[in-house]
């Protein structure tokens, strides 16, 4: 039996949809092969919380637990927390310091691709298309003139570093553009003013090991708000998410094809979902998720299901392969 350390939580706005995705991974895990150990992780406090609701303190310095006075090492970590520490890096530098093998993309890429910008500017000199952005600091003077005579209304404006559409509003009129920035910097000091792309948003999760590769089915996701923002994304009311995606066959095959190769040369790992917009016969790159949704509700699941994968295997095959590349 290996000892699986799940991490949950984290110090941003998707602290609560962390909770519900490491829940699910821990519910759905072999326990044949498996101990599961939910790990807490916010502000500064890591704590794993035993059966009688008590909490026990990671010790920092190997990431270990004592309980009982035995001490509990991890053979693992899947990696549950979205956003800050846990999909930008951070907590992968920590657990390459201790030689702990984890779940997700290390940690170079897990910057990059948290980062809007740069991963948008990497999968452009990929070849592949990305929608016209323009990146803000906190510290500089925003010119609305300059910036709406570059991106064009109507448009996002987002935080760079985030997830879970939190802070992101979609602007149609000049006048909200000033207070869609001060939204947006409320969450992070960069914000992406980006141009909106009038589509169909497509989703497609992957998941690629030493000695395989699965694609999984695409999903389309239609929302009933003005764009697929935090409401949508965690109350079903509010959005649809069709698997497989009714789209045609040869864009079906091109999303699959070119999230397979961004995949790759990302230098990904584990299991990765890519967003896309399908507008006028071609695809544009939105964003990847390194650590995307678990939950029964998310969408990673439902793309398992519709492969016709219990979702238990998919989560034995990330930590196999994490142990074995380590």
């Amino acid at each position: 039996m290996k000892n699986i350390a799940i991490t949950a939580g984290g110090d941003s706005g998707e602290y609560k949809i962390s909770l519900m995705s490491a829940k699910a991974v821990s519910d759905n895990l072999d326990k044949t092969k498996y101990n599961a150990f939910i790990i807490f992780i916010r502000n500064g406090k890591w704590i794993y919380k035993t059966d009688n609701n008590k909490d026990i303190e990671v010790d920092k310095n190997d990431f270990s637990i004592c309980i009982d006075n035995k001490k509990i090492y991890f053979d693992c970590v899947f990696n549950a927390i979205h956003g800050t520490p846990g999909e930008n890096g951070k907590l992968q530098g920590y657990f390459d310091l201790l030689n702990i093998p984890y779940t997700s993309c290390n940690l170079v890429t897990s910057a990059i691709t948290f980062n809007k910008n740069f991963c948008n500017k990497i999968v452009s000199s990929l070849g592949y298309q990305t929608a016209k952005s323009i990146l803000l600091y906190k510290d500089e003077k925003i010119n609305i003139e300059k910036i709406t005579s570059e991106i064009s209304l109507p448009c996002f404006v987002k935080p760079n570093n985030g997830g879970s559409s939190i802070c992101t509003s979609k602007v149609n009129k000049k006048e909200e553009l000033e207070g869609a920035i001060k939204l947006a910097f409320n969450q992070d000091t960069e914000v992406l003013v980006e141009e909106f792309i009038n589509g169909r948003e497509i989703t497609c999760g992957i998941i690629k090991t030493k000695t395989e590769s699965i694609v999984l089915p695409l999903t389309e996701i239609v929302s009933k708000n003005e764009f697929f923002d935090y409401e949508a994304k965690y109350n079903e009311d509010f959005a649809e998410e069709i698997t497989p995606a009714p789209i045609p066959e040869d864009v079906e095959i091109d999303c699959k094809c070119i999230s397979s190769d961004l995949y790759s040369k990302l230098n990904c790992k584990g299991i990765v979902r890519f967003d896309y917009i399908y507008s006028d016969n071609a695809l544009y790159f939105l964003e990847v998720n390194t650590i995307p949704g678990f939950s029964e509700k998310s969408i990673i699941p439902k793309q398992v299901k519709a492969y016709g994968m219990p979702i238990k295997k998919l989560y034995s095959m990330a930590i196999e392969d994490a142990i074995l590349k380590k």
